[in-house]
């Protein structure tokens, strides 16, 4: 896909700070990259920020969202509805900040018309070749098998964006998949990583 060169700069209703911008860079440039960081320290700003530069200048043609179904506290039991009707509040999060950073909401709701912003569960990744953008949020709540799941879908063409933060764990297990995504980057120089403050 031939990179298209924008005639008007990207226009954000949200400015990242130097360190968000240093992520966001890093995001472009490398295949995978973890952002952590506190609640708050704009970790999913900074991620949808990125993949829409990479959407608009046609680097991918999609941008897939993938969070963990972990529920806090108790859980809601049965949710009526097809595939995406389930999926959507687990995303919403996610959807909430592109409509935020990006002050066109028409735009966002085409590209999302067109699937070509999508929800994805995990469950469904393997078998699939990741050529696009994934953002995975809260990636504390992953376990190791659902890492290796995604890193191992990766094409020479994709990126993935890992957001979590270890604070907020909410499995309850001692070594979380955010844990084990931070031993992958200490041994592989190309994982690139961010903590933002």
């Amino acid at each position: 896909m031939a990179k298209r060169e924008l005639k008007n700069p990207i226009n954000y209703t949200i400015s990242l700070d130097e360190f968000q911008k240093d992520a966001k860079e890093s995001i472009i440039n490398n295949q995978i990259t973890i952002i952590t960081g506190r609640a708050g320290s704009g970790k999913t700003s900074c991620a949808v920020q990125a993949a829409l530069d990479l959407l608009f200048k046609k680097e991918v043609s999609k941008i897939y969202i993938t969070r963990p179904i972990v529920e806090v506290g108790a859980s809601l039991g049965f949710m009526p509805g097809v595939l995406e009707e389930k999926y959507n509040p687990y995303i919403e999060p996610v959807l909430e900040n592109l409509y935020s950073c990006y002050g066109d909401k028409d735009k966002i709701n085409k590209h999302i018309a067109d699937k070509d912003i999508q929800g994805y569960p995990i469950a469904f990744i393997r078998g699939k070749n990741l050529n696009d953008c994934l953002i995975v949020d809260e990636s504390q709540n992953l376990n190791e098998l659902e890492i290796r799941a995604l890193c191992t879908r990766l094409t020479p063409n994709g990126k993935i964006i890992f957001t979590g933060d270890i604070e907020q764990n909410d499995t309850y297990r001692s070594y979380t998949g955010l844990h084990y995504l931070m031993d992958m980057a200490n041994a592989i120089p190309e994982i690139k990583v961010h903590k933002l403050k």
